[in-house]
């Protein structure tokens, strides 16, 4: 996801007014930050404070940070900015820092060797290939159209978990995504695999969640028809999906929420982004910084520091 978008969904969270974690004593701590180190203190507190309030029996939901990185020109990334997130798979014990992005709906890991490294797994019948940008021609035949950026991947099913640790008292705290859909990547060439990112999750609903069931477990779903002389993109081809069945599964959020949402846990299945844009002024070009931003799940996203008006905001 694009920060600039979140500093436009902020501004209009602030216009609603104040919530059970801000007073109007207290509007001038909620402005924007420049120094990270305060803005993530910040943003740790903030998310605290409102798992307290859960655990309270106040509010309803989930909240946690959320990291920040922009990104080099490898890849093409062009000095994107994106939020992240430190997801892991069962047996695992490292992050996988995936970006944030608000126009799809897959979540898809880069490193294919978390197909063997992962434990409690499952391989479905399903596979993935998703296109990027612009089609191209190829140089050896201007006729042939092919898509530069891409990634394909087996679809499995299991527990994804979001772990992260709160500054204040070092509590470590666990959000998990049960029995949900993912990709691991057998092929990819695209920027979120490069710099410091392992993967996307796409934040949309279903209808941009599909898939296409394969033949065999093996089948391979890409046809590179030529190289390219292009420092980021180095060959271009086409998914082969024209004869096989789609289908479209939930999103791993989407799904999360309708979960629960049926376990009572939620009571209305949103969620909101936050981020502290002027802190993210000046950071390192694929570095990824460390709580810059806040995910708020179900009630809790209707009624928080930054935005209070019980009411989602729908963006078709």
């Amino acid at each position: 996801m694009k920060a600039t978008a979140l500093a436009a969904l902020l501004a209009s969270f602030q216009r609603h007014g104040h919530s059970i974690w801000a007073s109007a004593e207290e509007d001038h701590e909620r402005k924007l930050l420049l120094n990270q180190a305060d803005a993530a203190k910040r943003v740790d507190g903030i998310v605290k404070d409102a798992m307290a309030s859960v655990d309270a029996g106040d509010v309803k939901g989930v909240a946690l940070p959320l990291n920040y990185v922009k990104l080099g020109t490898k890849l093409g990334g062009q000095g994107q900015q994106q939020l992240t997130v430190a997801l892991r798979l069962p047996g695992v014990e490292r992050d996988q820092n995936v970006m944030i992005d608000t126009g799809s709906a897959s979540l898809a890991f880069c490193n294919e060797s978390l197909i063997d490294e992962a434990v409690g797994i499952t391989k479905t019948d399903y596979a993935q290939c998703n296109t990027y940008s612009r089609l191209v021609s190829c140089p050896n035949d201007p006729s042939a159209s092919v898509y530069p950026a891409f990634y394909v991947g087996q679809i499995f099913e299991g527990n994804v978990t979001a772990s992260y640790q709160i500054d204040i008292g070092n509590e470590i705290v666990s959000v998990s995504m049960n029995e949900v859909n993912f990709a691991i990547m057998s092929e990819v060439q695209n920027y979120f695999c490069s710099g410091p990112l392992d993967g996307i999750i796409g934040v949309a609903f279903d209808a941009q969640n599909t898939v296409v069931e394969v033949p065999s477990p093996d089948f391979d779903l890409w046809h590179e028809s030529c190289e390219r002389d292009d420092p980021f993109y180095k060959s271009g081809g086409y998914c082969k999906t024209d004869n096989l069945t789609s289908v479209t599964l939930p999103s791993p959020l989407e799904q999360t929420l309708k979960d629960d949402t049926a376990a009572n846990l939620i009571s209305t299945g949103v969620f909101g982004l936050y981020c502290d844009y002027a802190a993210t002024f000046g950071s390192k070009v694929d570095t990824i910084v460390p709580s810059l931003g806040i995910f708020f799940g179900g009630n809790i996203a209707l009624n928080n520091t930054f935005y209070n008006s019980g009411t989602p905001q729908v963006s078709l």
